[in-house]
């Protein structure tokens, strides 16, 4: 334990609590600790050393460790126990003696679950009749935050925005962008601010406008422990190729082919358009009749669904009730990472039907549908069925299922009102609007293994609330509202980047679903 720090006192004849007075006599002990802080990272235990010089037993002795204050003290060790009854509250069942070691003069402090708010000073102090002699612990705390997320965004002018984010550093992170080559680029925005826990979050963006670079990364360290998290984005390539004069000429061949093949398609709608009525009206209503009664079977097996609190993301907060959950900007103590804001159903199905409504209001963004039921503990990402995930969603003023190749929903009208219908036994999970019956998506038949449960998004931190509408003569609607203050003024975490109502569906994207349609299933 060399190099060591060492703190010895003179000795008076009397000696009164911890302040001595002076004198002549040297104590006949030292006390010895490292000169090096000890580092320990949050959530971990510490162990702060501490012996006596020469290596004599300590059982005799009155311990005591302390910070700030001589008492209540962090620990204080007597006649061969602990002193519950001098221990500070903060320290309450969570600083112990590695007592195997005081028969041998060597006072281990163990600090379990370390928080930021125990990095500092501590005093290792001895007292033997009128001796008393003490030394200093330094203890510091660090903390590697979550791997970064990185948003994409196209802007009008050509340039291309990106937006970096992390969450749970201490101390406060460095972020940088760097070029393949190591080029540091600057950061047009950049802020950190710690949460209630004293972990800090960090969000840094920049603006390309060099159609050179092909790739750049997000890089996030922590000061203290040296360590660094990554995360890497394949920009758009450039667009701009010097044309040889044959290129140019099948560039003008297909520019007329495809004028042709506008004016046909132009042409084929005006005969479509005049057909006459009563061709029109012998198919509509037959298969508008068809939904309506698909929707009416499957509204037959409707179920009371609740929210389940175990499962709400860290700024998901439920009241009392259990029945209502609000978005809010401080984060809850929760047993698992969650990293999209969304909440589960308790229900968990694992045969039979069942059909459930959700208000969806005007929203601009949102995602229903239902869920392998051990998502929960591996965190919400990725959302496709693959990974046991049946959805759709509203986002950037375009509705979508959620297949592995994300598929476009060409919707009539925005649904005030959406329904979920899981059959269990056939593997299908299909969406209705219930304002008017017509059917959303049918994911493809498959089948499903353990219990479905449902599941519910919400992507900003908009105030209008999802609501889990009642079954006939059931109790009342749950409501999954987001009103927390605007994160991204500050910090910009919301979990797409910017306001999806103000996206435009090309500048979308997502490390979860590719953007390239499929077929919709009918």
């Amino acid at each position: 334990m060399e190099p060591l720090g060492v703190t010895s006192f003179l000795v008076a004849s009397e000696v009164s609590g911890p302040d001595l007075a002076i004198s002549g006599e040297l104590a006949p002990f030292e006390v010895v600790a490292p000169a090096e802080p000890v580092l320990a990272l949050v959530g971990e235990d510490a162990e702060l050393p501490c012996r006596l010089s020469p290596n004599v037993s300590a059982a005799h002795m009155e311990l005591r460790w302390f910070r700030g204050t001589f008492s209540p003290a962090v620990l204080v060790f007597v006649d061969g126990r602990e002193q519950d009854r001098e221990q500070t509250a903060e320290f309450h069942g969570r600083a112990t003696l590695v007592a195997d070691g005081i028969p041998e003069g060597r006072a281990t402090l163990r600090i379990r679950g370390v928080r930021v708010s125990d990095a500092g000073q501590y005093q290792c102090l001895f007292r033997e009749d009128r001796h008393t002699a003490e030394a200093t612990v330094q203890l510091r705390v660090a903390a590697l935050g979550s791997d970064p997320v990185v948003h994409t965004e196209v802007q009008a002018s050509g340039e291309i925005r990106l937006q970096c984010s992390s969450t749970g550093w201490y101390p406060a992170p460095q972020a940088q962008w760097r070029t393949p080559t190591g080029e540091e680029l600057p950061a047009t925005q950049e802020a950190s601010s710690p949460d209630a826990d004293g972990l800090f979050a960090v969000a840094t963006s920049v603006v390309l406008g060099d159609s050179s670079l092909r790739n750049v990364s997000c890089h996030i360290q922590n000061p203290l422990l040296g360590q660094q998290k990554e995360e890497g984005v394949l920009l758009p390539a450039p667009v701009r190729p010097r044309l040889a004069p044959w290129v140019l000429a099948v560039a003008v061949t297909l520019v007329v082919l495809g004028l042709l093949t506008i004016g046909s398609m132009f042409f084929i709608w005006r005969l479509y358009k005049e057909r006459p009525r009563e061709t029109e009206k012998g198919f509509g209503p037959q298969e508008r009749l068809l939904e309506e009664l698909r929707w009416k079977t499957a509204s037959l097996h409707a179920v009371d669904v609740t929210l389940d609190p175990d499962t709400a993301h860290p700024h998901l907060f439920l009241y009392e009730d259990a029945k209502s959950v609000r978005l809010e900007d401080t984060r809850q103590r929760l047993p698992e990472k969650k990293k999209w804001p969304c909440v589960l159903g308790r229900e968990a199905f694992t045969s039979g039907r069942h059909f459930w409504e959700v208000e969806v209001g005007d929203r601009t963004d949102w995602a229903v549908g239902v869920c392998r039921e051990n998502v929960a503990k591996k965190g919400f990402d990725p959302m496709t069925p693959e990974n046991g995930f049946w959805a759709v969603e509203l986002y950037g003023n375009g509705y979508w299922a959620l297949t592995p190749l994300r598929t476009p929903l060409p919707l009539a009208g925005a649904p005030p009102r959406v329904g979920v219908f899981l059959d269990y036994e056939s593997g299908a999970v299909s969406f209705y609007n219930t304002e008017d019956g017509s059917h959303i998506y049918t994911f493809p038949q498959g089948s499903f293994s353990g219990p479905l449960r449902p599941f519910f998004c919400l992507w900003s931190c908009g105030k209008k609330p999802l609501t889990i509408c009642p079954v006939a003569g059931g109790p009342v609607g749950v409501s999954v509202t987001a009103t927390a203050p605007d994160l991204s003024k500050e910090m910009a975490l919301c979990p797409l980047g910017e306001d999806p109502a103000s996206a435009s569906v090309d500048t979308l994207h997502s490390k979860l679903i590719p953007t390239h349609p499929s077929p919709v299933t009918p």
